[in-house]
């Protein structure tokens, strides 16, 4: 991947990801005019538990595990990301502290999309704010049926994050 992705290639990654793949050229294009493209080495840090949400980020390469009370003896782990998957998007609608710390399993790019910018890009094209909101409800609804069932959320694997 080049180290300047330009708009169309950011469109490209945007569209296979579930929470933008049912939305037309102009909203992605809208999208990916504010994705800044980063990488990530093995065993950093993405995201804090506790701090503040600034970000939502796409994995475009690579994975990253979703841990509760990192370093702590409560450590749990909650899920293992890859490439089409996304983790920070409660951040985009609460202002609640991370839920959890995530971090890079193996070198890892993503595309970041920061708080108050796509706030801006849900009011110009309110059909973002709509299928993210169908998205997080899958979400939910997902959790509650493996509480329902008595598993454990730390069964979650590879597919949903806090």
């Amino acid at each position: 991947m080049s180290p300047m992705m330009g708009t169309a290639e950011k469109m490209i990654h945007l569209k296979r990801v579930p929470l933008f793949a049912d939305l037309q050229t102009r909203e992605l294009a809208a999208i990916a005019s504010i994705a800044v493209h980063e990488t990530y080495s093995p065993g950093t840090t993405i995201i804090v538990e506790g701090e503040p949400g600034e970000s939502l980020f796409l994995i475009l390469r690579g994975k990253v595990s979703v841990i509760k009370g990192l370093g702590t003896p409560q450590e749990l782990f909650l899920a293992e990301l890859g490439p089409g998957e996304f983790f920070g998007e409660m951040s985009l609608f609460d202002r609640e502290p991370r839920s959890a710390s995530v971090l890079a399993v193996e070198e890892t790019e993503v595309l970041e999309l920061d708080k108050f910018q796509f706030e801006e890009i849900m009011r110009q094209f309110p059909k973002i704010a709509i299928q993210a909101c169908r998205v997080l409800c899958g979400r939910l609804r997902e959790l509650q049926e493996k509480l329902r069932k008595g598993g454990s959320i730390q069964a979650s694997h590879a597919s949903r994050a806090p």
